[in-house]
């Protein structure tokens, strides 16, 4: 895939005003931003981005604290996803993000805050743009339809015991021809995408609810309460029990830098 440049990125309450010949995607992940573009004013923040289509002028502010997924992606990549009506023709409008979606974007985001190599910023770049393109009206007709089906399979049953086979059956594709989809596509594998959403899914759950860590972890589709807490480790170097105090402390784990999405554990 063309080079897409993915970065975390916070704004200062001046108002600035700019354009850039790549499409961009800025998605909220705290604070909210006030984008004025085509003389429409939009109001990034919650579950609601916005997508800045190549060439097109734009203003932009966020008086208080926030921090913001920024995707840029050029032309040619946009072609290469099938996603490039969606793009061109989602100008102006807000981009609503449903809970899949806004539980990567805040799992990417919290990923590459500071750091991240270039291979696991195209990584994440990939899951993105391909998540929130195949929902729009005007998504990638061209993206192959198998590979879109394995997505929405993933995001609707990450939760359950998910195998790579299971997911290839729902998408009538054998495991290895799944696999090459989503290597060349999306430049990720399919346990990239189960990892990331469980364990997005999981840290929400216990940054924000009492539920016990293990029942935590069923509902998240581990195989028990040790593989979330691998998988926290190797992600975070952190347990569960101590991402949980200090989320409720206020303050955030900082995440190891540069590491590739986890591996999913106890499919």
């Amino acid at each position: 895939m063309a080079e897409v440049e993915l970065n975390v990125q916070r704004y200062s309450a001046e108002v600035s005003a700019h354009r850039h010949a790549h499409h961009q995607l800025v998605l909220p992940v705290e604070g909210a931003l006030s984008l004025s573009m085509h003389g429409r004013e939009l109001r990034v923040a919650g579950l609601s981005g916005a997508l800045v289509p190549g060439d097109a002028r734009h203003a932009f502010a966020a008086p208080d604290r926030n921090r913001f997924l920024v995707i840029d992606v050029p032309h040619a990549a946009a072609e290469q996803l099938g996603a490039a009506p969606w793009f061109e023709g989602t100008a102006g409008e807000p981009i609503a993000l449903d809970a899949a979606a806004a539980l990567l974007v805040r799992a990417a985001a919290d990923e590459l805050d500071g750091g991240g190599s270039v291979a696991l910023r195209r990584q994440w770049a990939g899951l993105l743009v391909l998540t929130l393109a195949e929902r729009g009206e005007r998504g990638p007709r061209r993206a192959p339809e198998k590979l879109r089906r394995a997505l929405r399979f993933i995001d609707e049953h990450a939760h359950e015991p998910l195998t790579v086979a299971d997911v290839a059956a729902h998408a009538e594709l054998s495991p290895g021809h799944l696999h090459h989809l989503f290597r060349t596509v999306l430049g990720a594998t399919v346990q990239d995408r189960i990892a990331a959403l469980r364990l997005a899914r999981a840290t929400e759950l216990l940054s924000g609810t009492d539920l016990g860590i293990a029942e935590i972890a069923l509902r998240c589709g581990y195989a028990d309460q040790s593989c979330l807490t691998r998988s926290l480790r190797r992600r975070h170097g952190v347990t569960p029990a101590a991402l949980r105090r200090a989320a409720r402390s206020g303050r955030p784990v900082a995440p190891r830098r540069g590491r590739a999405l986890p591996r999913d554990e106890g499919a």
